[in-house]
């Protein structure tokens, strides 16, 4: 077994691993605050001279991301610190802060779909007059460019969630939202795209006035199901419930299974997980009468110790039933 020298080496070493991941995790989001703020005010600027719902929509996607992100540097930082109230830190800020910004996307989007909605209603009501007519060539401008900015800080929080094991649950949910806020640009792409070639003058006052709307509606729909697996997973994180990640879950089973002694026997492992801290209780049981307390310890020192290497911010019980016999 591991000697007391080798514990405490692993353990600073851990401590280190701990402060390069924060690093990393705050570093990505400073980069994803910076980039959405910049598309939020090219938005603003955009919707001014095009008149687009979907480009304000856009715009306002992108801004909510930006604030997001600045409590999710927040969140990173106090989210190791231990008191008597949190002894395993406070972890649960992270699903909290996804499960509110969760809402948040999802407010947006019904706004959005609320608004399309009323122009559609003015449009048929003989009311046409009070809705603004697009302009096209502002709209096309515009989301390409945030549409390569979005996707590529999809793939940029992607790679820096591999880097660190794919733990955090901050870049995760950035990696999300910047997906939807790209596929929303990429939607005013084809849109504009359309209506430059000839779609306005073929459709004539239904495209110049709700082709906009429709779209904003059509899209937003569309993307409720992102905000809604947010949120979801927020909150059974939050409830405790299992670890939802099936590739991570056979990880921590396979070195369990492989590090545990013969003579114990596995009867149920629960994994859940609250941020990034994961939880692991191993329920066993031996038909050995002998079976030592400190080899029981052993074994679940040994385990952490595997695990700990790509998961820091873990803590694992193992509990005896059945015929088990403490000495």
């Amino acid at each position: 077994m591991v000697t007391t020298t080798k514990r405490e080496e692993e353990r600073e070493e851990r401590v280190q691993r701990i402060s390069e991941l924060d690093k990393k995790e705050k570093h990505a989001l400073l980069f994803g605050a910076a980039a959405n703020f910049i598309m939020a005010a090219v938005a603003w600027i955009a919707y001014y001279y095009s008149n687009s719902e979907a480009v304000f929509l856009d715009g306002n996607y992108s801004f909510i991301i930006f604030l997001g992100i600045l409590v999710a540097l927040k969140i990173s930082v106090v989210k190791t610190h231990t008191t008597e109230t949190f002894p395993h830190g406070k972890f649960f800020y992270e699903s909290l802060y996804s499960f509110i910004k969760g809402l948040m996307i999802l407010g947006i989007l019904l706004m959005s779909m609320a608004t399309a909605l009323i122009r559609i209603a003015m449009f048929f009501t003989g009311r046409k007059e009070e809705i603004p007519m697009l302009i096209f060539e502002p709209i096309l401008y515009y989301a390409v460019v945030c549409t390569v900015l979005s996707y590529g800080l999809v793939y940029f929080y992607r790679k820096q969630n591999l880097s660190i094991g794919n733990m955090s649950i901050l870049l995760r949910t950035e990696q999300k939202s910047s997906f939807v806020d790209g596929t929303l640009s990429l939607g005013v792409v084809v849109i504009a795209i359309f209506l430059i070639m000839g779609g306005a003058e073929r459709g004539g006052d239904f495209v110049l006035y709700l082709a906009d709307s429709i779209f904003v509606l059509i899209l937003s729909s569309l993307l409720i199901s992102e905000a809604v697996s947010i949120i979801r997973e927020a909150i059974i994180e939050m409830a405790g419930g299992t670890l939802q990640d099936k590739d991570k879950r056979k990880l921590f089973e396979d070195v369990i299974y492989s590090t545990m002694p013969k003579d114990l026997i596995i009867q149920d492992i629960f994994i859940s997980k609250n941020g990034s801290h994961y939880s692991i209780m191993i329920y066993i049981t031996t038909n050995e009468p002998g079976y030592l307390r400190k080899d029981i310890i052993d074994t679940r020192n040994e385990i952490v110790r595997i695990l700990q290497k790509d998961h820091p911010h873990l803590s694992l019980k193992m509990i005896p039933e059945g015929k088990i016999i403490l000495v």
